[in-house]
């Protein structure tokens, strides 16, 4: 009992600690933000298995496909980039950066109203597609993508909206062909397995070939804890069993592992696409998981940088309560105590924002 309640004050202490760090004392980070946090944790875990039911609903694949047919052929790439709440700062610079080189479609993943018509204003050309999900809730990203592979006619790519291409000449090389099952500049390799899988931050995907899979072997796009009966065949042909999975950091198959797998069995496998020197994409990665409440000092002080980046009023005045009570980065900047592991990253983040600054910055006359 004793050392139960002592694991319990540790998970308490760790979960204080970015509150505290920030600058709540300790009764309103305790009595208000904790609390809140752990409400709209419960909530969210409530709501993706009715959101991701949506998505999988009849209804929901018809309106997608509707929207799908409408879209122009205009020859280049189509992109599709999933709109998270409270990421319209990081997205835009993302979609600045491809707006001439992709066909780049927005899917609404929960974003809300002023969000959507904000994007309306910056981005008037794009086309948006607003999923149903419950209120302040998105839907899980693996049901997303079995979404588009369900209705989506040819090969598409999918585009974190915290990815930056900064070479949209790379576009045409990550198109599928011959015996490509997913094509990407992200590669990673299972040591357990042995298996090479693309990590999903810029991935394009055979949607003929994987949407003929699903419905033969009936998997989709999602996470799976354990591999369903259905695919033991093909498994076995990889020597894989049902939690044979290819991050062994993660207790279950990644999004889009089990398809993958299918797939590799069938003799259709992932492509890589060696990226140059200089580095034409990067990837910030973590910007829509978890709650704003309890998120890293590091991980505030990138939100304030990319407010800061885009420089928007509206944006820097509606997400200005996620740092609370930071108000500028220099102030996460100094919380930041020495040797901290969480503060690695900086220098990466910093050739980031400086990469993205000149290129984004309005041409001087």
């Amino acid at each position: 009992m004793r050392f139960g309640l002592f694991a319990h004050l540790r998970v308490l202490r760790a979960a204080l600690a970015p509150l505290r760090q920030r600058g709540f004392g300790k009764a309103q980070a305790l009595l208000w933000q904790l609390p809140a946090a752990v409400l709209l944790r419960a909530w969210r875990a409530l709501a993706q298995p009715c959101n991701a039911a949506l998505l999988s609903g009849t209804a929901g694949a018809r309106r997608c496909a509707e929207f799908q047919q409408r879209l122009p052929q205009d020859g280049r790439p189509r992109l599709y980039v999933i709109v998270m709440p409270q990421t319209l700062h990081f997205l835009q610079p993302c979609l600045s950066l491809l707006v001439d080189s992709a066909q780049l479609v927005l899917l609404a993943n929960g974003a809300r109203r002023w969000e959507r018509q904000w994007l309306a204003r910056r981005f008037p050309t794009l086309p948006l597609h607003v999923l149903p999900t419950l209120p302040a809730s998105s839907a899980p990203h693996g049901a997303v993508v079995s979404l588009l592979l369900r209705t989506e006619g040819a090969s598409f790519g999918i585009l974190d909206h915290d990815a930056y291409v900064f070479d949209g000449g790379l576009l045409p090389r990550l198109l599928p062909t011959g015996r490509d099952s997913m094509v990407s500049c992200f590669e990673a390799r299972s040591e357990e397995t042995g298996l090479a899988y693309p990590l999903t931050h810029l991935l394009f995907l055979n949607a003929p070939v994987l949407r003929e899979l699903m419905e033969r072997w009936q998997v989709d796009a999602r996470l799976y804890r354990r591999a369903p009966a259905s695919v033991a065949e093909p498994f076995a042909q990889l020597h894989l069993g049902p939690r044979s999975y290819l991050k062994p950091y993660q207790g279950f198959f990644d999004t889009l592992h089990v398809l993958l797998i299918v797939a590799q069995a069938e003799g259709w496998t992932p492509r890589f696409v060696p990226m140059a020197s200089e580095a034409p994409v990067w990837h910030v990665g973590g910007t829509s998981i978890g709650s704003h409440h309890t998120k890293p000092l590091f991980a505030l002080y990138l939100h304030l940088r990319f407010l800061e980046l885009v420089g928007d009023e509206t944006l820097s005045r509606r997400y200005a309560f996620m740092a609370a009570p930071l108000t500028h980065s220099d102030e996460a900047l100094q919380r930041c105590m020495p040797g901290d592991a969480g503060w690695q990253g900086l220098p990466i983040a910093l050739a980031l924002l400086d990469r993205l600054q000149q290129r984004l910055q309005p041409p001087t006359t």
